[in-house]
Parts: structure tokens; sequence; C-alpha cells
């Protein structure tokens, strides 16, 4: 028996705008109905999330920037933190000025979601996007402070990035390379070491007593196979990656099909 759904939201959810189709708020309602609880899991932050849930009155359970942050979108309770290590924060850090680049740090001050270096790499639409919840700072201080859930580069040509993707990897941070719709170009996400969106997703299931077999997992990305693997039942949206389509027991529409709505069928069906 399926008891909660975790879903990603860009290119499963919802479309390139973030606004939830009725069909899909429609079946989130038709799952609670039946029992099942419906939370997220997204590589955006918090505030972001919470902003365009709130729209369509949806306030659950969220797992924020990969699996680094975990808080529930009604309650405000957070369930999950995971923050880097200073010496973790510092290798990365390295690793983006090796390749002559200074990344966006995701921080959780109380109206900041984003320290800004002097001279970000991230592409200006990027920033000026940004400027209303960040604030510039010294990041060599900050990553020594133990402060920092993520580090971002959006709107960069491929070429620029790959190479530093490889690199971080190699000191064991969690990195998501991505086609960034909004900004153009790609965009490189980096998490702490070992940390996925199902760390969060798996904080939350016990907290409520729910087992990994009555998880069933929805997305599309290279950063939902792991949660997807973990998941009692995998779900990932026809044109999403490789990885992700691998990892999957069903299928269903993108967002501009809606396809979300089928959802209610597989997890209450018995054929989950």
């Amino acid at each position: 028996m399926i008891r909660l759904v975790v879903t990603d939201l860009d290119g499963t959810f919802w479309d390139e705008d973030l606004a939830v189709p009725e069909p899909h708020r429609q079946t989130v309602a038709a799952l609670r109905d039946r029992d099942v609880e419906v939370m997220v899991a997204t590589s955006r932050r918090h505030r972001v999330v919470a902003e365009h849930l709130g729209r369509a009155g949806l306030a659950v359970a969220a797992v924020v920037l990969d699996g680094a942050m975990g808080v529930h979108l009604g309650t405000g309770i957070r369930f999950h933190d995971a923050r880097f290590p200073a010496p973790a924060a510092h290798r990365v850090l390295e690793a983006f000025r090796r390749h002559g680049m200074e990344p966006c740090a995701y921080v959780d001050e109380a109206d900041i979601d984003v320290v800004l270096p002097p001279e970000p790499a991230s592409c200006p639409a990027y920033v000026e996007y940004l400027r209303p919840i960040a604030r510039t700072g010294n990041l060599d201080e900050l990553v020594s402070a133990g402060g920092v859930y993520g580090f971002s580069v959006l709107g960069r040509d491929r070429p620029d990035l790959s190479p530093i993707a490889s690199t971080i990897a190699r000191t064991g941070a969690e990195t998501t390379l991505f086609p960034e719709d909004r900004f153009d170009g790609w965009g490189l996400v980096v998490a702490p070491p070992a940390v996925t969106k199902w760390n969060g997703v798996a904080a939350y299931a016990a907290s409520i007593g729910v087992s990994p077999e009555q998880v069933l997992a929805v997305g599309d990305g290279d950063n939902d196979v792991d949660m997807l693997r973990r998941a009692g039942t995998a779900v990932a949206v026809r044109g999403g990656t490789e990885g992700a389509l691998d990892a999957a027991d069903h299928l269903i529409d993108p967002p501009s099909r809606h396809g979300w709505a089928a959802i209610v069928e597989l997890a209450t069906s018995g054929h989950a």
C-alpha cells in the first residue's frame, strides 16, 4: 500500500512557468482523500517552492536544494538539515576556482537565501533574479563557518561547466549538471557529500511512520535517480533523462499533458 507520494517539480509536477496545473492540484486532493500524503523534492530553494505551491494552496512537506534541507511548508517545522562540513565546502569552492569561477552559495538566513561572491560566475540574469534574497559576502569566511547548503553556477555553456562538475565529483560532493531553460545555457548545482533528495524523503517518511516500500517517487532527472531507486515504486516522466527512465517502474506524460494526474491510479490501484 502506498502511503506517501514524493514528486520532483520542474518537468514533473509543473512546467517552465512554475504554475501547478489544475488537474495536478486535484490529483493531490484525491490522494489525500485516500489517505495518501504528498510531498515534493526539488533542487529549488525553500522560498521559491513555498511561494509557487502556496498559490495552488499546497502546504506540503518539501525537500529542497537536492536533499540538503527539509521543511514542512504548512507548519514551518524543519525535519532535515544537511549542511556542508567546512572542509568539504572548501574543497568544492577551490574546485570552482581552479576553473576560474566563483559560485553562488545557498544559506538559511532570516531574509537571505543566497550569498553572492563579488564577481559571480552565473549569468547576469540569474544574479539579478537573486538580488532580492541575496547578499554579497566573503565565501571563504562563509564556508569556514559551516553554513552552506549548496553551491551553483547557472546560465553558462555546458563546456564551461562539465570539467568543473567532474572535478567536484572527485571531492565526494553530489553534482547535478542540467539544461537551464529559464536563464538559457546550463546549470551546475552541488549538494553536500552523500546527500541526495532521498535523504530528506527518508527523514520525513520515518517521522510519519512510512517505510521505503510505501513510498511512490516521481521524477525526470539525474538528481531523481537515487530517490527513484530507493522508493518502493518509481515513476518517471516520458522525455526524462536516461537514468530516470531506467530506474522507473511506470512512465507518465510531462506536465504539459497533465501526466501527473495518473499518479492517483498508480498509487491506489494496487499496481504500484
